[in-house]
């Protein structure tokens, strides 16, 4: 049962035909998603502005697409890594495509990711031993000059295990299992936990301010384990993923 209807604007309501399986947010309002579909081997990668609500391309495929992962979303582009083989971790090629209409900007085969910031993309050739790490820009391809200076992205925020958290009695609730996480944010508090119902496991998000409940929404149902953390916060928006095969997004 939710008590609660929710009464926060919502920016991002998007159901997929996978499931999630990798999401990458940036400040300026891209946020990309990687959705799989494990029976059909089949990867696609979806693109969205979380600001304005606009759709830039969803479920987009790319040739060789059970062997590509998400690994960065810029304002522009998002980075696409290859794999030689699904189930091996070893990066064969790169792929950069445009943000707004998923079409291929650049992508080369030669060389293998290692790490990304706005400022490029670090690299390395398969083919030299050993590896010898060197910058490109994620625009062009193109090898750069100047040094890169690395600056963490500090902007999305997670929620924590609190072992001394209580969850409020105006939070109606049945037996729970497991950790409670909780996010305190602008003077809100955003908690998340797994609840027993009929020998079967539901986790559930609720977002509150003093005694008001602003959120109130099942996560998953109907499991046997307990699930990782599912939300986070960026730019003043909550993303979490309900269903496994839905992005939720509200503003906070």
């Amino acid at each position: 049962m939710r008590p609660h209807k929710n009464t926060l604007d919502q920016t991002l309501s998007v159901k997929f035909s996978g499931m999630i399986w990798k999401i990458k947010v940036h400040p300026s309002g891209v946020i990309a998603i990687e959705t799989r579909n494990v029976e059909l081997k089949q990867v696609l990668f979806s693109a969205f502005n979380y600001v304005t609500g606009e759709t830039y391309f969803k479920e987009h495929a790319f040739d060789e697409d059970w062997n590509l992962s998400l690994v960065f979303a810029g304002p522009t582009n998002i980075i696409l890594s290859a794999f030689e083989h699904a189930a091996t971790p070893e990066s064969k090629g790169i792929l950069s495509v445009n943000a707004e209409d998923g079409k291929v900007i650049w992508q080369k085969f030669n060389i293998s990711f290692s790490h990304a910031t706005d400022q490029g993309l670090q690299v390395y050739d398969t083919r030299l031993q050993p590896r010898k790490y060197y910058w490109i820009d994620h625009l062009t391809g193109e090898p750069m000059i100047s040094p890169i200076t690395l600056s963490p992205n500090t902007d999305i925020f997670f929620p924590e295990t609190d072992l001394s958290f209580t969850i409020p009695s105006f939070i109606e609730h049945g037996a729970i299992t497991g950790e409670i996480s909780t996010l305190h944010y602008s003077d809100k508090v955003l908690t998340s936990f797994h609840e027993v119902e009929n020998d079967y496991l539901k986790q559930r998000l609720v977002v509150y301010q003093e005694d008001r409940v602003l959120i109130d929404d099942i996560l998953i149902s109907g499991i046997q384990k307990l699930q990782p953390e599912a939300f986070f916060i960026q730019q003043n928006h909550l993303f979490y993923v309900r269903n496994k095969e839905e992005l939720i997004s509200y503003l906070v």
